[in-house]
């Protein structure tokens, strides 16, 4: 929330806080240990507006705008000179001016320039922060795609591995419908076992009732007769 001039009632209230070197409608100064304490804290990855809070300023008061360009400026003057950058210059207010119109525009002049440092700094900070969290997406999304090639050489390995089994069980089903008829067949006549030609007429109807599973060699093998045995009897 943006703040524009402060009140006589604010400046009291302010200049009672030990972290306030001077203030006047326009402009706050900070002591140096207050600069010094926010960075410190804010290094330490607390929010801008919670150090504040925990100094003892209102921060409804101050304008949350007003402490983001304070942020801004600081964070740039510590990257440029660490700590020390944070004294800053000597305050504009205790160097007695001839002119209060002179002392107005040197103070503009002042937030300008500081503005456009900090809106460079801000802007270099957060290009590189942008590039390394692109960096980032790229490596994650990088590994997720290699991650999906293996898990759908995993399924369609999975998958044909099932069809196989599915067909093989389908097979034992018909094995197991003809065996079930020779048993029949062999309690019906207890002397002989059914001839060659009642097996293959078993293996005939399996294979006209499911052709897709009846496996020929493998009932021939299952009865113990001969799968040439088998083509010939139904060639004749």
């Amino acid at each position: 929330m943006a703040r524009g001039m402060l009140s006589s009632a604010e400046m009291d209230v302010l200049k009672k806080n030990p972290y306030v070197e001077d203030v006047n409608r326009q402009r706050i100064l900070y002591t140096y240990e207050f600069k010094c304490f926010f960075m410190e804290q804010y290094l330490a990855g607390k929010r801008p507006v919670d150090i504040f809070r925990q100094a003892g300023f209102d921060v409804p008061m101050l304008g949350e705008k007003r402490i983001e360009r304070a942020t801004a400026r600081w964070r740039a003057m510590y990257a440029a000179n660490g700590m020390e950058a944070l004294r800053g210059p000597v305050k504009a207010n205790t160097r007695k001016k001839s002119a209060a119109g002179t002392k107005a525009m040197n103070a503009r002049t002042a937030d300008e320039a500081d503005n456009k440092v900090c809106n460079k700094e801000c802007n270099k900070y957060e290009q590189q922060d942008v590039a390394a969290k692109l960096e980032e997406l790229l490596a994650d999304v990088t590994a997720y795609e290699k991650r999906v090639r293996q898990l759908e050489k995993v399924t369609m390995e999975l998958t044909d591995r099932m069809k196989v089994l599915e067909k093989r069980a389908n097979e034992l089903l018909v094995e197991k419908e003809v065996l079930r008829k020779v048993s029949r067949a062999s309690r019906m006549d207890r002397k002989n076992r059914p001839r060659n030609a009642v097996l293959y007429q078993f293996i005939r109807e399996a294979v006209e009732a499911c052709p897709e599973y009846a496996n020929v060699k493998r009932l021939c093998e299952a009865l113990n007769i001969s799968a040439s045995g088998y083509y010939a009897y139904c060639k004749s």
